[in-house]
């Protein structure tokens, strides 16, 4: 059974990272705590950050800026709670020092579900999350209900900024997670586990624990699970779920799932998904091309299903959604092949979108041409792996930077040339929109120029410092369609 959920910690707290998320948690309990018993703290002293800092001391909190935060631990009387934001790992000094002291130290998302009257329904895994929270928004709209798209996305606020409502979608990342010791949503939902965050948890064992922590904990449980089956990871979870006694529904092309798909077909404007449950099969058309699409539809639907949501609110919810930004869209300017740019980054996220665009290409005869450069550090195992997927399922391969730090932009181009090599030949072009022109250049009909890494982000990073350049893939391949004869 799902627990009952805790109030928030007494005594004074400590807001840690005044970013995104630290901000929105500091919005919601400068209303509720007595003056003087708010207090903030940012590793960041810029200008920028002063600025907000002397906003909220005019809301009574108590603001530090630079630092490692960990002098503030003596103050009379001690911290009930630390509230973190995802962004800072939980080794952190300052976190560190407080579990040693006792402190308790909690993500910003879990005070935002202490706080929330409505009830959340979450999805968490390594890709797709963003989709298939819009399919299930989507769902509930058509439903006939107001809903609030939440969390760890771009899409909307973080969970403790929520507005009162009926219905909460909220997206999940492990960096939330792994401080959420109380967190069990209404609906919890499991795309899958694949490569990512490997510096942050160390490896995969770690990060599978974190993700299954929103479905069972302590013997306690989400209120119902819905679990891709197809996945190592869902099936450990449904097992967990299932011996602590809770509510379960899988999904999948596997046999065994409760609902379990039967067929998806595709064109890049179009799909269709049939799904058989209970006895009976449904047919779904939907704008959203890929088998990953047709595992997210069928979480989607398994989530409306868990909340008794009828079928033909389903079948309208699943034909009207749209991809989030970034996310599969499409740039026509009239020219005789295909333009599609993907948020996908991650091994698993470019081979399920790659291997969709080869359906598509290998139909009409035409050739798959991908542009991919990776966002953050060097990480050369990861590195390898796009490469190789991206490498092994295109034609012509063009890998350029993404967003990091000059410096580390350079190392990631090199990481991914090397490993690419191994399988064929490969582009090398620095400057990201020379490399989309490049492809667009190459094309011809019929060919799919799949330009991959940054989805809907609007900049570059350039330096350690945080500076950026205004830049995005849509943006730039439009312009570029409409500038050349191509």
């Amino acid at each position: 059974m799902t627990a009952n959920k805790p109030p928030l910690p007494t005594g004074p707290i400590l807001v840690a990272g005044l970013a995104r998320a630290g901000h929105a948690a500091l919005g919601r309990l400068v209303g509720l705590r007595p003056p003087g018993t708010l207090h903030a703290w940012d590793a960041n002293d810029s200008q920028a950050m002063q600025a907000r800092a002397t906003r909220w001391r005019r809301r009574g909190v108590s603001v530090c800026l630079g630092g490692d935060g960990r002098s503030l631990l003596g103050s009379n009387p001690p911290f009930g709670a630390i509230v973190k934001s995802p962004g800072i790992a939980l080794d952190a000094p300052l976190f560190q020092a407080a579990l040693t002291q006792g402190v308790p130290v909690i993500d910003e998302l879990e005070v935002g579900w202490r706080l929330c009257s409505a009830p959340i329904t979450a999805v968490t895994g390594t890709n797709g999350k963003s989709t298939t929270c819009a399919l299930i928004a989507a769902i509930t709209r058509a439903a006939g209900h107001p809903v609030q798209r939440v969390g760890n996305t771009e899409f909307g606020p973080p969970l403790s900024a929520a507005q009162p409502g009926p219905a909460v979608v909220c997206e999940v990342s492990s960096f939330q997670l792994e401080a959420a010791p109380s967190f069990l949503p209404a609906v919890a939902v499991f795309t899958n586990l694949s490569m990512d965050h490997l510096d942050r948890h160390g490896g995969m064992e770690a990060y599978g624990r974190v993700k299954q922590r929103m479905f069972v904990a302590d013997g306690r449980t989400c209120g119902c699970a819905v679990v891709n089956a197809d996945d190592p990871w869902g099936r450990r979870i449904l097992q967990a779920v299932q011996q602590a006694g809770g509510r379960s529904l899988s999904y999948g092309f596997s046999p065994s799932a409760d609902l379990r798909l039967v067929e998806a077909r595709w064109t890049m404007r179009e799909a269709h998904v049939r799904l058989a449950y209970d006895g009976r099969v449904i047919d779904l058309p939907s704008r959203l091309p890929g088998r990953h699409n047709a595992l997210n539809i069928a979480a989607a639907v398994g989530a409306a299903v868990a909340s008794g949501v009828g079928w033909d609110d389903i079948a309208a919810g699943v034909a009207g959604a749209e991809a989030p930004p970034g996310r599969c869209r499409l740039i026509d300017d009239g020219q005789p092949f295909d333009v599609v740019v993907d948020y996908a980054h991650t091994p698993d996220g470019i081979a399920q979108f790659l291997d969709a665009m080869r359906v598509v290409v290998d139909a009409r005869g035409g050739a798959l041409r991908t542009v991919f450069g990776a966002v953050g550090l060097p990480d050369p195992v990861k590195a390898r792996d796009c490469a190789q997927a991206a490498r092994r399922l295109s034609d012509h391969v063009i890998f350029t930077t993404g967003s990091a730090p000059r410096s580390s932009r350079v190392l990631r181009l090199r990481e991914l040339r090397d490993a690419g090599r191994e399988i064929g030949p490969v582009e090398l072009v620095l400057d990201r929109r020379r490399a989309i022109q490049r492809a667009l250049v190459s094309a011809r009909p019929g060919d799919v120029v799949a330009i991959l890494g940054l989805g809907a982000l609007r900049y570059q990073t350039l330096n350690d410092k945080g500076a950026y350049a205004a830049f995005n893939d849509a943006d730039a391949a439009a312009s570029l369609l409409r500038e050349s004869p191509l």
